[in-house]
């Protein structure tokens, strides 16, 4: 069956998540992904757990794992002349660079766009950094930390509902993975152009305005109003809240009155719901702190699936707060086949799949993620023409 992208060909340089998982849609996809990593050491991300039976290892890291699967790696250290001179073979016969090194170390490397651009006119160059190619920051290090926060994700989320004071939620790689698909469609994008027109562009990725993206309508809502929609308006409907119950938290949106009243119901049709302090969604917001109790009374009754289905039977947006567990062991997504197994020589990692369906082109797991420098000879040797000795010589020399 053909591949959507079987026709493409990637040189991918970086490290840990934003980068490679930028990569790991295109080679699902069926595009030749080569993975360029340093000598001896390699990507960061094989150095970072859960290690397979807990047992660190380079060779073991199950996110190196998930994110370079279905790559060829090798090892090269471009800062040395004959290394950069294999890097631009590499970069003569690709379609795509991935890369996300400090704008001005790529340029003092001599491999930023403009110079591999003479070499290959058609190459689309995508650069995944912190903060972007220009502007004040452009130099500053990062951490996915950091873009969340400098992009306004965090602030909008709290830990709960409308809650000016109440701390800025902390999240996990959140603005790393969404870098890298906002990479992998602007990639696409330029690659479309190139395909058309012949032409490569440098597509310039932004960590924090990735996340910024997210933020959805509330980086427009704030010039109107002067305030974060997502803080402050939830506490202006009510019950719209994380309720505790038997098992963990369920997530009540009653937003709308024919809602509310559903939910009366199912409380029982206590006297209190009809106190005048309950009467609109505005009053019961303002009265959250007397209507909450009432109904989580009743909700530490039940679990999660006896709620949710509460919810279902009486049509109320009620939903159970999964955790990673639930998720994994979701019947729904089993079904769809969502999960999938990654080979590694240690053992098999159960990862997540790809987040759409293709009918006729799908993706597809070939090849599980390559051992440090597993594909030297192939690449070096059977697709650039360097002899064995020549590849003895680079080892030696550290070139690779």
């Amino acid at each position: 069956m053909r591949l959507a992208l079987e026709d493409v060909r990637v040189v991918e340089y970086g490290n840990l998540i934003s980068v490679p998982y930028c990569g790991k849609m295109l080679a699902d996809l069926g595009a030749e992904v080569i993975k360029i990593e340093e000598p001896g050491t390699g990507d960061i991300a094989r150095r970072r757990g859960p290690f397979l039976a807990n047992t660190p290892g380079s060779e073991r890291s199950a996110l190196f794992l998930y994110l370079n699967s279905n790559k060829f790696g090798v090892t090269l250290d471009v800062r040395k002349a004959s290394g950069k001179e294999i890097f631009e073979r590499l970069i003569k016969s690709a379609d795509i660079l991935l890369e996300d090194g400090p704008p001005e170390s790529v340029v003092e490397k001599g491999i930023g766009y403009n110079d591999l651009s003479r070499i290959n006119p058609s190459l689309v160059m995508t650069s995944i950094t912190d903060f972007g190619q220009t502007g004040p920051y452009h130099a500053f290090k990062g951490s996915d930390l950091i873009a969340w926060h400098s992009g306004g994700e965090g602030y909008i989320n709290p830990r709960f509902a409308g809650t000016e004071t109440q701390e800025p939620l902390r999240t996990l790689h959140m603005a790393d993975f969404n870098a890298g698909i906002v990479g992998a469609l602007s990639t696409m994008a330029a690659l479309r152009v190139q395909r058309l027109n012949g032409f490569g562009q440098h597509v310039d990725v932004s960590k924090q305005e990735a996340c910024i993206v997210m933020m959805g309508y509330n980086a427009c809502y704030y010039p109107f109003e002067h305030r974060s929609i997502t803080r402050a308006s939830r506490a202006e409907f009510a019950p719209n809240h994380f309720i505790k119950c038997k098992d963990g938290w369920v997530y009540i949106q009653c937003t709308e009155d024919r809602h509310w009243r559903r939910l009366v119901e199912l409380l029982g049709n206590n006297e209190w719901a009809e106190e005048d302090l309950f009467k609109t969604h505005l009053l019961r917001a303002k009265h959250w702190e007397s209507l909450e109790p009432l109904i989580s009374f009743w909700a530490i009754e039940y679990t999660k699936a006896e709620l949710s289905e509460l919810g279902k039977e009486k049509g109320i947006p009620l939903v159970p707060v999964n955790t990673v567990s639930d998720v994994v062991q979701s019947q729904h997504l089993k079904e769809r086949e969502y999960f999938t197994r990654i080979p590694s020589p240690y053992g098999e990692v159960t990862c997540p799949g790809a987040p759409y369906r293709l009918s006729r082109t799908p993706w597809s797991i070939k090849r599980p993620a390559p051992l440090l420098g597993q594909h030297n000879w192939d690449v070096f040797c059977g697709r650039l023409g360097f002899s064995e000795d020549d590849l003895v010589h680079f080892y030696e020399s550290g070139v690779i």
